[in-house]
C-alpha cells in the first residue's frame, strides 16, 4: 500500500517528513519535549501584588493556567499529522490548525497589537540598568541570555514589605520565566533571553503588543522543525498545543472525574477570571483514555470520525440605543462564541 500522498504537488517534503519513517521505518520513537514551566509555577507563587502589573502587560491569565503536565506521546502523535507545506495537522476528517482565536481563548494572550520585534544584540548591561533593581547578570549569560533557574534563586518570593520598586523587578523576573519557560521555550531547556527586558520597561505599553501572534508563530516554526525525518525535540509553547488538542479532539483528551481547588492563588474569587485552559489543571484522573500510548493515539486519530470534532462559532450582533434626550443613536457591537459538537 503506498502512504501517499496521492498528490505530491502541495506536499512537496514528504521525502524529509517524519511520517516517512513512521511508515517505513525505523521507528522515529517519543519526542523529546523542551520547556522548564515547572520552575516559574512551583518555586514562585502568584502574589496578588503583581496581579495588576500582569494584567496591564497581557501575561495574568497565562500566568493562571499554571503548570499542566505535558503528555509527549499525544504531542508526537499530532506533530506527525503537521505538515510544514501548509502549516495545518492532516487527519481523516480535513485539515486542522491553530488559529489565533485559540490562542485568545486558551491561554488568554492578546492577539492585537504591536509585533514583537526589535534587536537581539545590545548592550545588556544597559539594558539591565533601565530595570530599577534588576541585576545584571554578567557570570550567568550565554549569549545574551540568561538560566531560568537563576531567575528563581533571585526572585523567590516577594517580601512582605516590599515596595512598588521590587514588586516591579518581581513581576519582570515572573514575565521573563514565564516567557522562556512556557510561551518562547527553547531548547536549552533553562534559558531566556534577556532582550525581552526592552518591552517589560513599561508595563501598560508592554500589553499593547501581539503576544499572542508571536506565541503561535513560534508554536508554527517548532512544529515544522519536530516534523523533519530526523526531528528528535520539540520546544516553544507545546502546553498550547495540547490544550487546544484535549478541546478541539475530543477522543484525545483526558476525563475529569474531580475538581481541585486552584493552587496558583489565594482568595480566588477576589482574582479576574482565568482564560479557558485553565480548566484542564483540574483534571485528576485519565480513566477511560488510554494516556501517554503513542501506537494508541495513532490508532484513535486514524479512526477520527467527524463528529469527533469540536467546532466554534462566532455570532456578531449589534445593539442599538436610541437616547430621548439628546435624540442621539448608538450602535454596540459585541462577540459571541459557541462551542459544540458536531
Amino acid at each position: 500500500m503506498d502512504p501517499g500522498p496521492i498528490d505530491d504537488s502541495m506536499l512537496t517534503l514528504q521525502a524529509v517528513h517524519r511520517s516517512t519513517r513512521v511508515w517505513n521505518g525505523p521507528e522515529p520513537g517519543i519526542l523529546t519535549i523542551r520547556r522548564n514551566s515547572a520552575a516559574l509555577h512551583r518555586m514562585v507563587p502568584l502574589d496578588e501584588r503583581i496581579v495588576g502589573h500582569l494584567q496591564e502587560a497581557g501575561f495574568y491569565c497565562t500566568a493562571r493556567i499554571g503548570f499542566i503536565s505535558i503528555d509527549w506521546h499525544l504531542i508526537t502523535a499530532l506533530v506527525e499529522r503537521w505538515r510544514p507545506e501548509t502549516h495545518t495537522f492532516h487527519f481523516p476528517v480535513g485539515e486542522m490548525t491553530i488559529t489565533l482565536q485559540d490562542v485568545q481563548i486558551i491561554l488568554g494572550l492578546p492577539v492585537d497589537g504591536l509585533p514583537i520585534t526589535g534587536r537581539v544584540e545590545q548592550d545588556y548591561e544597559a539594558l539591565c540598568l533601565t530595570q530599577p533593581g534588576f541585576p545584571f547578570p554578567e557570570n550567568n549569560m550565554t549569549g545574551g541570555r540568561i538560566q531560568i533557574r537563576q531567575l528563581s534563586r533571585w526572585f523567590p518570593n516577594l517580601p512582605n514589605n516590599a515596595n512598588e520598586v521590587e514588586v516591579q523587578r518581581y513581576a519582570r523576573a515572573y514575565i521573563l520565566q514565564l516567557l522562556g519557560g512556557t510561551l518562547f521555550a527553547n531548547k536549552s531547556n533553562n534559558l531566556v533571553h534577556i532582550t525581552y527586558l526592552q518591552f517589560l520597561e513599561d508595563f501598560k505599553p508592554a500589553g499593547q503588543y501581539s503576544w499572542g501572534s508571536a506565541t503561535l508563530a513560534h508554536l508554527y516554526r517548532q512544529l515544522c522543525l519536530a516534523s523533519d525525518i530526523d526531528g528528535a525535540e520539540i520546544a516553544g509553547p507545546v502546553i498550547l498545543l495540547q490544550l487546544w488538542a484535549w478541546d478541539r479532539l475530543s477522543f484525545l483528551a483526558p476525563i475529569m472525574e474531580s475538581v481541585l481547588r486552584d493552587d496558583i492563588i489565594q482568595n480566588e474569587e477576589l482574582f479576574p477570571p482565568p482564560p479557558f485552559g485553565h480548566m484542564w489543571r483540574h483534571v485528576l484522573e485519565t480513566t477511560g483514555t488510554s494516556m501517554h500510548v503513542l501506537t494508541k493515539y495513532r490508532e484513535m486519530i486514524d479512526m477520527q470520525a467527524p463528529d469527533e470534532v469540536r467546532h466554534i462559532h462566532n455570532y456578531f450582533f449589534h445593539l442599538v440605543l436610541m437616547s430621548t434626550s439628546s435624540r442621539q443613536m448608538r450602535i454596540y457591537s459585541f462577540q459571541v462564541i459557541f462551542n459544540d459538537y458536531r
